[in-house]
């Protein structure tokens, strides 16, 4: 049974977040990170700097809880909790780790609970977990994936991780580039590192929106976002304040219109790994490998000016065919899922009040 348990919380909204930091980050980092890499070579956790500069900036668009669970002044677990404030605010993001020390006493429960109270404080009626595991393993075995289960979240997306290891082929990207060419006629493609150009600001909002429709979700309830020129600059913002950079690559239509894109970034706190964010081609121009030229271009600028990284980590919906197989000829290889499970609030809050109860009896 677990004893006792102190917990420490802050969020990004919290004047006094800075104190908090200051006096407990380091220790809610460390338990982060010992808990995801159980049985995981390469754990894809953001790096201490980047999730700190998140949690002290803030952003415009997020709001992030964190909470420490304590025992006797052991760091026994932690969790955040992430909620939109600009689109979904239906939904609560929420992430549990407990280090394997401390594994199997109620604190993932416990933090758990202290996530719906702050889901509920935010007015989210939804809750979502993500949990990360090996490709090689099935969700019956792996703890992150039998913990959601039996605290009832279901019905979601799974996303598989891949990774391209540095650097490339070049033949091979040379093979793709001549072999897409005749399918893009009369469409351009450019690559650029930093902030997006002003001239493209507002075509890449409405290109970032069509994300959240175009792009698969699965069985997870996702609302339509909005995108506009100040929200693309608040993103760089914030990746600027993290020790993020980006490179961006486009495509334009014969008409000058923006119809596909995609970024890399690299974080200073993790110079070995590119991570490759958002990749869309619109619907309507699909069928010209316009995913695959983006992706070649983008690549080749990042590495140019990156020459020591050693591997680009991608995710894709498994039910996302066409992008699926775009990074496989790139050579990108599989080595874990990525579950996102949801589940109404109150149904957890049942779910966690059933058990409790057994558990007395």
């Amino acid at each position: 049974m677990l004893p006792d348990v102190t917990l420490r919380a802050t969020s990004s909204t919290d004047p006094g977040r800075g104190v908090w930091a200051r006096d407990h980050f380091d220790r809610w980092y460390d338990a982060l990170a010992a808990a995801e890499a159980v049985d995981r070579p390469d754990p894809s956790t953001w790096r201490r700097g980047e999730l700190r500069a998140l949690l002290e900036r803030g952003t415009a668009d997020e709001r992030m809880d964190v909470v420490l669970a304590e025992v006797g002044g052991d760091v026994v677990g932690v969790a955040d909790v992430r909620c939109g404030l600009t689109d979904n605010r239906h939904v609560a993001l929420v992430h549990v780790a407990v280090p394997p020390a401390h594994r199997g006493r109620g604190v993932g429960t416990r933090l758990l609970a202290a996530a719906l109270e702050v889901a509920a404080a935010q007015g989210r009626t939804t809750v979502r977990v993500r949990v990360d595991r090996p490709a090689d393993r099935e969700p019956q075995s792996w703890p992150g994936s039998v913990a959601a289960a039996r605290w009832g979240f279901g019905a979601g997306l799974l996303t598989a991780r891949r990774q391209l290891h540095l650097p490339p082929d070049a033949d091979l990207l040379a093979a793709l580039a001549a072999g897409a060419a005749p399918y893009a006629a009369g469409y351009g493609v450019r690559a650029y590192a930093g902030p997006v150009p002003e001239a493209d600001l507002d075509e890449m909002a409405r290109l970032t929106a069509r994300m959240s429709t175009d792009a698969p979700n699965g069985d997870l309830a996702v609302e339509p976002e909005h995108w506009d020129a100040e929200r693309i600059r608040e993103v760089e913002a914030v990746r600027a304040a993290q020790g993020r950079h980006q490179w961006v690559a486009v495509a334009q239509d014969p008409q000058g219109r923006l119809v596909a894109y995609t970024v890399l970034v690299r974080s200073d706190h993790e110079p070995e790994r590119l991570l490759q964010l958002d990749t869309l081609v619109l619907a309507e121009h699909r069928g010209h490998r316009l995913g695959t030229l983006v992706k070649l271009a983008c690549l080749r600028r990042a590495l140019a000016d990156n020459p020591a990284a050693q591997r680009v980590s991608t995710w894709n919906a498994v039910s996302n065919g066409p992008m699926v197989a775009v990074n496989e000829a790139l050579g990108f290889v599989l080595d874990e899922f990525l579950e996102e499970l949801e589940a109404p609030r109150e149904r957890v809050v049942q779910t966690l009040r059933d058990q409790t109860l057994r558990n007395r009896t």
